[in-house]
């Protein structure tokens, strides 16, 4: 099932938080990562589904990815 996009919080611009989606295509980990060093990225926020060490061995993880191909922090939320 697809779901729709998050929209972020209403007040989050009058708080000064910058957000930006690009839908782009190729290896998510890749293309997220050169995104994120081509722009100036200072910080990449992503999404953990808690899938567990098994689950996240055998399908991979586009985080944990991400997180080894740049040397930019990585915050993830759960």
């Amino acid at each position: 099932m697809r779901r729709p996009w998050p929209r972020p919080a209403p007040d989050s611009k009058a708080a000064g938080l910058a957000y930006s989606k690009h839908i782009m295509i190729g290896e998510a980990a890749h293309a997220i990562a050169d995104y994120a060093r081509e722009h100036g990225g200072t910080l990449i926020v992503m999404g953990s589904r808690g899938l567990g060490s098994v689950a996240g061995i055998l399908l991979g993880s586009v985080t944990t990815r991400v997180i080894h191909l740049t040397e930019l922090p990585v915050l993830v939320i759960k």
